[in-house]
């Protein structure tokens, strides 16, 4: 259901229900959205002094705290391969205090309809705990930070089976989970910080098709966290460019392609870069330790082209260089948008039969697209919280339209525990 217009008290203007319930009512409802929600944020701003820990509280609920658990011995510690990468291009800079999360538990979803392809192996649920967890290690002190339910989570499986079932013989399904950059800020704030880990990725890959694989940020990006690599921004809710293209590489190296060295990438710097973390709490140490934004270019020369149907669609530019200041990171594409976006490689011949893949993605998505369109003559790009089916038509029809053969999906993991929306959005509509 679509959210319901709040009604205005001056008790749930004050505590700022009032405010979230505007952000919420008009984020299902109006265009113009991410401006209209800016000016809820001032609102909820006026007449208080917002600490970052306020903020951890009102403006990022979505955002769990983090739960401490048993004390585990060395020996309990988990111990995870970690790849080798290339240098960082920016040093550490000084962390800022962590937003808290609170864990909560998830309701399953009624299972999305499409034919799946035979699982990898046989797996029995009762293998696995009841709760599944994303936590970090402080020595040997876990901190829970999410989970899903393992009911949950087994039917969300089929979800991604949804879209690899719609992939042509030979295609791949490929799927990573993007923590918050709260994550590994809380991560650098441990005195013995040993890395996150996830038992969500496991799972999710015993239980999926065939041709459907996972790829674990988690993993992936503890090590540069904790190196101090520039992999996560401090006031902006992202991962950094090149933080994406470390997980980037690995989703590519499952497709059997390789992706260049970041550096081998055309890029500009913008600096100071104070992004959405900023922009909702205006916090004094984040002001004072601002970020560097990397806006990296394709290689080679692209059109792109916006569909509001499927013989009806604007072209725009890939680097949409009139974002807002504190939404630089939205220069991508203009930011997440309700369209399907076509991204093409002009150097290709018209008449050539174009390799394409399909890349459904929240914002953690927007500055992937040109590490994809190295690869790929024809890059989709398809955010499902803003798709309008009535116009477009279903999403598995068009994966067959267009010619996809291996689609991936990169989502924010605050996006990936809210089920119940990311159920609704990403399937139950779409196929």
């Amino acid at each position: 259901m679509q959210a319901e217009r709040p009604c205005f008290t001056v008790s749930n203007f004050l505590d700022g229900s009032f405010a979230d319930g505007v952000e919420k009512y008009l984020a299902d409802r109006f265009p113009g959205r991410s401006v209209i929600i800016d000016r809820t944020r001032e609102l909820r701003q006026l007449g208080s002094l917002a600490t970052w820990e306020d903020y951890s509280r009102v403006a990022e609920s979505d955002v769990q705290s983090l739960e401490v658990t048993e004390e585990m011995t060395e020996e309990d510690v988990p111990v995870t391969p970690r790849p080798t990468r290339t240098p960082a291009p920016t040093p550490e800079a000084t962390p800022v205090p962590s937003a808290a999360e609170d864990a909560a538990a998830i309701s399953t979803t009624a299972e999305p309809t499409a034919t799946s392809r035979p699982t990898k192996a046989p797996a029995d649920l009762n293998d696995y705990p009841r709760e599944l967890w994303f936590y970090l290690m402080d020595g040997t002190t876990r901190y829970n930070a999410a989970f899903l339910l393992r009911d949950t989570l087994r039917t969300q499986c089929s979800l991604y089976d949804a879209y690899a079932s719609v992939l042509p013989e030979g295609g791949k399904f490929v799927l990573t989970i993007a923590p918050h950059s709260t994550r590994s800020t809380r991560l650098k704030a441990f005195s013995d910080p040993k890395g996150m880990f996830s038992e969500i990725e496991p799972f999710i890959q015993a239980f999926t098709a065939e041709n459907v694989s996972v790829v674990s940020a988690v993993d992936l990006l503890s090590e540069p966290v904790m190196a101090g690599e520039y992999v996560y921004f401090r006031t902006d809710s992202h991962w950094t460019p090149y933080g994406a293209h470390l997980v980037v590489s690995r989703m590519l190296e499952e497709v059997g392609e390789a992706l260049p060295p970041y550096d081998a990438f055309p890029r500009t710097q913008e600096y100071p870069f104070l992004g959405t973390l900023y922009r909702n709490t205006h916090n004094a140490l984040m002001k004072n330790n601002p970020d560097t934004l990397d806006i990296v270019t394709p290689t080679h020369p692209v059109e792109v082209r916006r569909y509001s149907a499927p013989d009806r669609y604007t072209e725009v530019p890939l680097i949409k260089t009139d974002a807002g200041s504190q939404d630089r990171y939205a220069v991508y594409l203009g930011g997440p948008n309700g369209s399907w976006t076509v991204v093409d490689r002009t150097d290709v011949p018209e008449d050539a039969v174009r390799k394409t893949c399909l890349l459904v993605s929240d914002s953690y998505g927007l500055c992937t697209v040109p590490f994809f369109i190295e690869v790929y003559d024809r890059v989709i790009v398809y955010d499902p919280r803003y798709f309008d089916r009535k116009a477009m038509g279903g999403v598995g029809d068009l994966i067959v339209s267009w010619n996809v053969g291996d689609a991936f999906m990169i989502v924010g993991d605050h996006e990936f525990y809210d089920t119940d929306r990311l159920f609704y959005l990403y399937a139950n509509r779409q196929f």
